[in-house]
């Protein structure tokens, strides 16, 4: 069962390091064409701290940090109760990331060539937020697959 642990994690560690590589590109533009990283109100593109891929980073980090932590946990019945909570998390993750990707995928067809951050968009499927959604999607269904094998008793 171990390797499904290291799976999970390896899988978060991967959304970990795309969602905050692609958040310093948003700081680094933002910072760029406002000179500041402290401006809220208006801003030619939106600040970074106010779009949804830092706050999908900021869960990716977290659910990191606990998808490690249960590869200390040495009791099968508190791994299965964490295990349980992760995979709620990750499913609200996916579901989060899946309806920010919705908006822009619709903004796009509706001539938007720009992303949530302000970054130049020239297909939908390209973003951070799609890979991030997938990366989501993938990590929640290995956590089903954990809790699966460890209710079957693998």
């Amino acid at each position: 069962m171990k390797k499904y642990y290291l799976i999970q994690a390896f899988v978060l560690f991967v959304g970990t390091i795309v969602s905050w590589l692609a958040v310093n590109n948003d700081f680094a533009r933002f910072y760029g064409l406002e000179g500041t990283i402290f401006k809220i109100e208006n801003c030619i593109t939106p600040n970074p701290i106010l779009t949804p891929c830092f706050y999908g980073a900021i869960g990716f980090f977290g659910a990191l940090g606990f998808s490690l932590l249960l590869l200390k946990k040495e009791r099968i019945d508190q791994k299965f109760l964490h295990e349980k909570y992760l995979s709620w998390f990750l499913f609200g993750g996916t579901i989060f990331g899946f309806s920010n990707f919705t908006k822009i995928y619709l903004d796009y067809f509706h001539g938007s060539q720009i992303g949530c951050s302000g970054s130049p968009m020239t297909n939908p499927f390209l973003t951070p937020c799609f890979y991030g959604s997938v990366i989501f999607l993938l990590s929640f269904l290995t956590s089903c697959v954990i809790l699966w094998k460890e209710k079957k008793g693998y």
